[in-house]
Protein backbone atom coordinates (compact mmCIF):
# COMPACT_ATOMS: atom_id res chain seq x y z
CA UNK A 1 0.00 0.00 0.00
CA UNK A 2 2.80 2.34 0.83
CA UNK A 3 4.57 1.52 -2.44
CA UNK A 4 1.42 2.41 -4.42
CA UNK A 5 1.20 5.74 -2.64
CA UNK A 6 4.80 6.41 -3.56
CA UNK A 7 3.95 5.87 -7.24
CA UNK A 8 1.14 8.50 -7.14
CA UNK A 9 2.42 11.79 -8.49
CA UNK A 10 0.78 15.10 -7.89
CA UNK A 11 -0.05 17.09 -11.02
CA UNK A 12 2.57 19.68 -11.78
CA UNK A 13 1.63 23.23 -10.85
CA UNK A 14 3.41 25.10 -13.56
CA UNK A 15 3.00 28.86 -13.63
CA UNK A 16 0.87 30.05 -16.55
CA UNK A 17 2.90 31.51 -19.31
CA UNK A 18 2.84 35.29 -19.39
CA UNK A 19 1.29 36.57 -22.55
CA UNK A 20 3.79 38.60 -24.55
CA UNK A 21 2.76 42.19 -25.01
CA UNK A 22 2.34 43.01 -28.68
CA UNK A 23 4.06 46.25 -29.63
CA UNK A 24 2.56 48.45 -32.37
CA UNK A 25 4.37 48.92 -35.68
CA UNK A 26 7.16 51.52 -35.13
CA UNK A 27 6.09 53.23 -38.34
CA UNK A 28 2.69 53.97 -36.79
CA UNK A 29 4.30 55.44 -33.68
CA UNK A 30 6.05 57.98 -35.91
CA UNK A 31 2.84 59.13 -37.61
CA UNK A 32 1.50 62.65 -37.37
CA UNK A 33 -2.13 63.24 -36.46
CA UNK A 34 -3.14 63.76 -40.11
CA UNK A 35 -1.39 60.53 -41.06
CA UNK A 36 -3.17 58.68 -38.25
CA UNK A 37 -6.52 59.99 -39.52
CA UNK A 38 -5.57 58.85 -43.00
CA UNK A 39 -4.72 55.42 -41.53
CA UNK A 40 -8.39 55.19 -40.53
CA UNK A 41 -9.32 56.38 -44.07
CA UNK A 42 -10.68 59.62 -42.68
CA UNK A 43 -9.93 63.24 -43.65
CA UNK A 44 -8.05 65.38 -41.13
CA UNK A 45 -11.19 67.41 -40.37
CA UNK A 46 -13.34 64.36 -39.54
CA UNK A 47 -15.21 64.48 -36.23
CA UNK A 48 -14.33 62.53 -33.12
CA UNK A 49 -17.55 60.59 -33.56
CA UNK A 50 -16.46 59.44 -37.06
CA UNK A 51 -13.06 58.45 -35.67
CA UNK A 52 -14.64 56.41 -32.85
CA UNK A 53 -16.93 54.59 -35.26
CA UNK A 54 -14.05 53.64 -37.54
CA UNK A 55 -11.88 52.56 -34.59
CA UNK A 56 -14.58 50.29 -33.14
CA UNK A 57 -15.39 48.91 -36.62
CA UNK A 58 -11.78 47.88 -37.24
CA UNK A 59 -11.43 46.61 -33.70
CA UNK A 60 -14.40 44.32 -34.15
CA UNK A 61 -12.89 42.92 -37.36
CA UNK A 62 -9.42 42.30 -35.91
CA UNK A 63 -10.79 40.76 -32.72
CA UNK A 64 -12.78 38.28 -34.76
CA UNK A 65 -9.59 37.47 -36.71
CA UNK A 66 -7.61 37.34 -33.43
CA UNK A 67 -5.04 39.63 -35.04
CA UNK A 68 -3.24 40.99 -31.99
CA UNK A 69 -0.77 42.99 -34.08
CA UNK A 70 -3.48 44.89 -35.92
CA UNK A 71 -5.29 45.58 -32.63
CA UNK A 72 -2.08 47.07 -31.22
CA UNK A 73 -1.59 49.12 -34.39
CA UNK A 74 -5.07 50.67 -34.43
CA UNK A 75 -4.84 51.41 -30.70
CA UNK A 76 -1.60 53.32 -31.28
CA UNK A 77 -3.04 55.12 -34.34
CA UNK A 78 -6.18 56.04 -32.39
CA UNK A 79 -4.03 57.46 -29.57
CA UNK A 80 -2.30 59.70 -32.12
CA UNK A 81 -5.47 60.69 -33.99
CA UNK A 82 -7.19 61.84 -30.79
CA UNK A 83 -4.15 63.95 -29.83
CA UNK A 84 -3.59 61.96 -26.63
CA UNK A 85 0.01 61.07 -27.58
CA UNK A 86 0.96 64.68 -28.31
CA UNK A 87 -0.72 65.89 -25.09
CA UNK A 88 1.24 63.43 -22.96
CA UNK A 89 4.48 64.37 -24.71
CA UNK A 90 3.83 68.07 -24.03
CA UNK A 91 3.09 67.36 -20.38
CA UNK A 92 6.27 65.31 -20.07
CA UNK A 93 8.33 68.06 -21.70
CA UNK A 94 6.71 70.70 -19.49
CA UNK A 95 7.39 68.63 -16.38
CA UNK A 96 11.04 68.24 -17.36
CA UNK A 97 11.59 71.94 -18.10
CA UNK A 98 9.28 73.61 -15.54
CA UNK A 99 10.33 74.66 -12.07
CA UNK A 100 9.24 72.16 -9.45
CA UNK A 101 7.81 73.18 -6.07
CA UNK A 102 7.71 70.35 -3.53
CA UNK A 103 7.91 67.83 -6.36
CA UNK A 104 5.12 69.34 -8.51
CA UNK A 105 5.03 71.81 -11.42
CA UNK A 106 2.84 74.91 -11.28
CA UNK A 107 0.34 73.25 -13.57
CA UNK A 108 0.22 70.15 -11.40
CA UNK A 109 -0.29 72.30 -8.33
CA UNK A 110 -3.08 74.13 -10.17
CA UNK A 111 -4.82 70.86 -10.98
CA UNK A 112 -4.25 69.65 -7.44
CA UNK A 113 -5.89 72.75 -5.90
CA UNK A 114 -8.72 72.59 -8.43
CA UNK A 115 -9.82 69.19 -7.18
CA UNK A 116 -8.58 69.20 -3.57
CA UNK A 117 -9.25 72.79 -2.39
CA UNK A 118 -12.33 71.79 -0.34
CA UNK A 119 -10.25 69.50 1.85
CA UNK A 120 -8.01 72.40 2.88
CA UNK A 121 -11.00 74.71 3.48
CA UNK A 122 -12.57 72.02 5.67
CA UNK A 123 -9.27 71.48 7.48
CA UNK A 124 -8.89 75.24 8.07
CA UNK A 125 -12.44 75.45 9.45
CA UNK A 126 -11.79 72.54 11.80
CA UNK A 127 -8.52 74.16 12.91
CA UNK A 128 -10.22 77.51 13.63
CA UNK A 129 -12.92 75.69 15.62
CA UNK A 130 -10.36 73.78 17.66
CA UNK A 131 -8.30 76.91 18.39
CA UNK A 132 -11.43 78.83 19.43
CA UNK A 133 -12.64 75.91 21.56
CA UNK A 134 -9.28 75.55 23.31
CA UNK A 135 -8.91 79.28 23.91
CA UNK A 136 -12.45 79.64 25.27
CA UNK A 137 -12.59 76.55 27.47
CA UNK A 138 -8.94 76.06 28.46
CA UNK A 139 -6.92 79.26 28.00
CA UNK A 140 -9.30 82.20 28.45
CA UNK A 141 -10.03 83.08 32.09
CA UNK A 142 -13.54 82.04 33.07
CA UNK A 143 -16.02 84.65 34.26
CA UNK A 144 -15.79 84.71 38.05
CA UNK A 145 -18.52 87.29 38.74
CA UNK A 146 -21.55 88.73 36.94
CA UNK A 147 -23.32 92.05 37.43
CA UNK A 148 -26.47 92.55 35.35
CA UNK A 149 -28.51 95.75 35.12
CA UNK A 150 -32.06 96.05 33.79
CA UNK A 151 -33.87 99.38 33.53
CA UNK A 152 -34.43 102.45 31.39
CA UNK A 153 -30.86 103.69 31.45
CA UNK A 154 -27.62 103.50 29.53
CA UNK A 155 -24.49 102.21 31.22
CA UNK A 156 -20.78 102.68 30.72
CA UNK A 157 -19.92 99.12 31.75
CA UNK A 158 -16.18 99.86 31.75
CA UNK A 159 -16.48 101.87 34.97
CA UNK A 160 -17.81 99.01 37.11
CA UNK A 161 -15.79 96.44 35.20
CA UNK A 162 -12.55 98.28 35.99
CA UNK A 163 -13.63 98.81 39.59
CA UNK A 164 -14.42 95.13 40.09
CA UNK A 165 -11.07 94.17 38.63
CA UNK A 166 -8.85 96.74 40.34
CA UNK A 167 -10.58 97.31 43.70
CA UNK A 168 -12.68 94.19 44.28
CA UNK A 169 -9.80 92.04 42.93
CA UNK A 170 -11.96 89.94 40.62
CA UNK A 171 -10.16 88.20 37.77
CA UNK A 172 -12.71 88.28 34.96
CA UNK A 173 -15.99 90.01 35.88
CA UNK A 174 -18.83 90.33 33.40
CA UNK A 175 -20.83 93.58 33.48
CA UNK A 176 -23.77 94.01 31.11
CA UNK A 177 -27.14 95.75 30.92
CA UNK A 178 -30.46 95.89 29.07
CA UNK A 179 -32.16 99.24 28.44
CA UNK A 180 -35.71 98.11 29.18
CA UNK A 181 -38.50 100.51 30.09
CA UNK A 182 -41.04 98.94 32.45
CA UNK A 183 -44.41 100.66 32.13
CA UNK A 184 -45.44 103.24 29.54
CA UNK A 185 -42.89 105.36 27.67
CA UNK A 186 -42.85 107.24 24.37
CA UNK A 187 -39.05 107.06 24.16
CA UNK A 188 -38.22 105.72 20.69
CA UNK A 189 -34.59 105.05 21.71
CA UNK A 190 -35.59 102.02 23.81
CA UNK A 191 -34.16 98.82 22.36
CA UNK A 192 -36.95 96.76 20.80
CA UNK A 193 -35.17 93.57 21.88
CA UNK A 194 -34.36 94.76 25.42
CA UNK A 195 -36.89 92.41 27.03
CA UNK A 196 -35.25 89.40 25.38
CA UNK A 197 -31.82 90.62 26.46
CA UNK A 198 -33.06 91.18 30.01
CA UNK A 199 -34.33 87.60 30.16
CA UNK A 200 -31.00 86.27 28.88
CA UNK A 201 -29.08 88.34 31.45
CA UNK A 202 -31.13 86.88 34.29
CA UNK A 203 -30.85 83.34 32.93
CA UNK A 204 -27.04 83.32 33.27
CA UNK A 205 -27.53 83.74 37.03
CA UNK A 206 -25.80 87.07 37.74
CA UNK A 207 -24.54 87.68 41.26
CA UNK A 208 -25.57 91.34 41.58
CA UNK A 209 -28.77 92.76 40.08
CA UNK A 210 -29.28 96.47 39.43
CA UNK A 211 -32.72 97.86 38.50
CA UNK A 212 -34.40 101.20 38.11
CA UNK A 213 -37.28 102.07 40.45
CA UNK A 214 -39.89 101.06 37.88
CA UNK A 215 -38.40 97.61 37.29
CA UNK A 216 -37.34 96.52 40.78
CA UNK A 217 -40.86 95.74 42.12
CA UNK A 218 -41.44 93.17 39.36
CA UNK A 219 -38.32 91.23 40.34
CA UNK A 220 -39.00 91.51 44.07
CA UNK A 221 -42.47 90.06 43.51
CA UNK A 222 -40.95 87.40 41.26
CA UNK A 223 -38.66 86.25 44.04
CA UNK A 224 -35.40 87.28 42.37
CA UNK A 225 -34.17 89.71 45.04
CA UNK A 226 -32.48 88.40 48.21
CA UNK A 227 -33.61 89.58 51.65
CA UNK A 228 -30.82 91.89 52.91
CA UNK A 229 -32.15 92.82 56.36
CA UNK A 230 -29.02 91.41 58.05
CA UNK A 231 -26.68 93.17 55.64
CA UNK A 232 -28.28 96.56 56.27
CA UNK A 233 -28.19 96.05 60.02
CA UNK A 234 -24.46 95.35 59.79
CA UNK A 235 -23.91 98.46 57.66
CA UNK A 236 -25.77 100.66 60.15
CA UNK A 237 -23.61 99.33 62.96
CA UNK A 238 -20.21 99.70 61.25
CA UNK A 239 -20.37 102.37 58.50
CA UNK A 240 -19.94 106.08 58.88
CA UNK A 241 -22.77 108.54 58.27
CA UNK A 242 -20.96 109.84 55.18
CA UNK A 243 -20.81 106.34 53.69
CA UNK A 244 -24.48 105.69 54.46
CA UNK A 245 -25.54 109.04 53.03
CA UNK A 246 -25.09 107.92 49.41
CA UNK A 247 -27.94 105.40 49.51
CA UNK A 248 -31.08 104.37 51.34
CA UNK A 249 -32.47 100.86 51.88
CA UNK A 250 -35.00 99.61 49.34
CA UNK A 251 -37.83 98.35 51.53
CA UNK A 252 -40.62 96.44 49.85
CA UNK A 253 -43.17 93.64 50.21
CA UNK A 254 -45.36 91.48 48.03
CA UNK A 255 -48.46 93.17 49.44
CA UNK A 256 -47.08 96.55 48.39
CA UNK A 257 -46.59 95.25 44.85
CA UNK A 258 -50.23 94.13 44.76
CA UNK A 259 -51.33 97.54 46.03
CA UNK A 260 -49.31 99.48 43.43
CA UNK A 261 -49.47 97.29 40.33
CA UNK A 262 -52.10 94.55 40.58
CA UNK A 263 -54.85 96.87 39.35
CA UNK A 264 -52.81 97.76 36.25
CA UNK A 265 -52.31 94.14 35.18
CA UNK A 266 -54.53 92.59 32.46
CA UNK A 267 -57.53 90.76 33.87
CA UNK A 268 -56.19 87.31 32.96
CA UNK A 269 -53.00 88.04 34.96
CA UNK A 270 -54.95 89.37 37.95
CA UNK A 271 -56.81 86.06 38.15
CA UNK A 272 -53.49 84.18 38.39
CA UNK A 273 -52.15 86.22 41.34
CA UNK A 274 -51.65 84.22 44.52
CA UNK A 275 -53.68 85.10 47.57
CA UNK A 276 -51.64 87.17 50.03
CA UNK A 277 -50.45 85.58 53.26
CA UNK A 278 -49.53 87.26 56.54
CA UNK A 279 -45.84 87.05 55.62
CA UNK A 280 -46.49 88.90 52.35
CA UNK A 281 -47.32 92.05 54.33
CA UNK A 282 -43.95 92.09 56.10
CA UNK A 283 -41.52 94.52 54.50
CA UNK A 284 -37.84 93.65 54.02
CA UNK A 285 -34.72 95.31 52.67
CA UNK A 286 -34.22 93.98 49.13
CA UNK A 287 -31.56 96.39 47.95
CA UNK A 288 -30.00 99.81 48.23
CA UNK A 289 -31.28 102.90 46.45
CA UNK A 290 -28.89 105.37 44.82
CA UNK A 291 -30.91 108.45 43.89
CA UNK A 292 -28.26 111.11 43.33
CA UNK A 293 -27.60 111.56 39.58
CA UNK A 294 -23.88 112.24 40.11
CA UNK A 295 -23.49 109.07 42.17
CA UNK A 296 -25.27 107.19 39.40
CA UNK A 297 -23.00 108.66 36.73
CA UNK A 298 -19.92 107.82 38.79
CA UNK A 299 -21.05 104.18 38.65
CA UNK A 300 -21.64 104.40 34.89
CA UNK A 301 -25.44 104.81 34.87
CA UNK A 302 -27.26 107.55 32.94
CA UNK A 303 -31.01 107.47 33.59
CA UNK A 304 -33.34 107.88 30.60
CA UNK A 305 -36.54 108.50 32.58
CA UNK A 306 -37.48 112.19 32.40
CA UNK A 307 -40.08 112.09 35.15
CA UNK A 308 -40.93 110.00 38.19
CA UNK A 309 -38.53 108.10 40.42
CA UNK A 310 -35.16 107.99 38.64
CA UNK A 311 -33.33 105.93 41.26
CA UNK A 312 -31.27 102.81 40.69
CA UNK A 313 -31.31 99.89 43.11
CA UNK A 314 -28.48 97.46 43.86
CA UNK A 315 -29.50 94.00 45.08
CA UNK A 316 -28.39 90.36 45.27
CA UNK A 317 -29.76 87.67 42.97
CA UNK A 318 -31.47 84.80 44.81
CA UNK A 319 -30.49 82.50 41.93
CA UNK A 320 -26.82 83.47 41.98
CA UNK A 321 -24.36 80.77 42.88
CA UNK A 322 -22.21 82.80 45.30
CA UNK A 323 -24.41 84.98 47.50
CA UNK A 324 -21.80 85.60 50.22
CA UNK A 325 -19.31 86.84 47.64
CA UNK A 326 -22.03 88.92 45.99
CA UNK A 327 -22.78 90.63 49.32
CA UNK A 328 -19.08 91.33 49.83
CA UNK A 329 -18.67 92.83 46.34
CA UNK A 330 -21.86 94.90 46.59
CA UNK A 331 -20.72 96.34 49.92
CA UNK A 332 -17.35 97.18 48.37
CA UNK A 333 -19.11 99.10 45.59
CA UNK A 334 -21.38 101.03 47.96
CA UNK A 335 -18.50 101.73 50.34
CA UNK A 336 -16.54 103.40 47.53
CA UNK A 337 -19.32 105.51 46.01
CA UNK A 338 -17.91 108.67 47.55
CA UNK A 339 -14.48 107.95 46.07
CA UNK A 340 -15.94 107.14 42.67
CA UNK A 341 -17.95 110.36 42.83
CA UNK A 342 -14.85 112.42 43.61
CA UNK A 343 -12.97 110.79 40.73
CA UNK A 344 -15.89 111.47 38.37
CA UNK A 345 -16.10 115.14 39.39
CA UNK A 346 -12.40 115.61 38.60
CA UNK A 347 -13.04 114.79 34.97
CA UNK A 348 -16.58 116.25 34.84
CA UNK A 349 -16.35 119.44 36.96
CA UNK A 350 -19.67 120.82 35.65
CA UNK A 351 -21.67 117.64 36.14
CA UNK A 352 -23.52 119.06 39.17
CA UNK A 353 -24.70 122.19 37.32
CA UNK A 354 -28.43 122.20 36.70
CA UNK A 355 -28.37 124.87 33.96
Amino acid sequence: MSEEKKKIQLPSQEEPEKKETIQPDPAILEMSRDEAMEYFKLPAWASREDLDKQFWKLGKIYRSQKDEQKLADIAAAYNIATGERDRKQEEKQEEETSQHILGKTKKQWGEFWHYEWWKFVLGAAVLVFLVTFIRYYFLAPKTDFRLASVGHFSQDTNILNDFLTETAKLKNPDVDYADMASGQTDDTSVDAYAAEKAVSLIQVRPDILVFDAMTAPVYVNGGNMLNLDDVYAQMQATWTEEQLSHFTPYIYSKAKFYEEYAGELPEEYQEELDALTEEDYVEHVYGFVIADPIDQLSLGYKMEWETGDTSIIFGINVGGGQQDKAKEVMLTILEHVSELRASYMETHPYAADTD
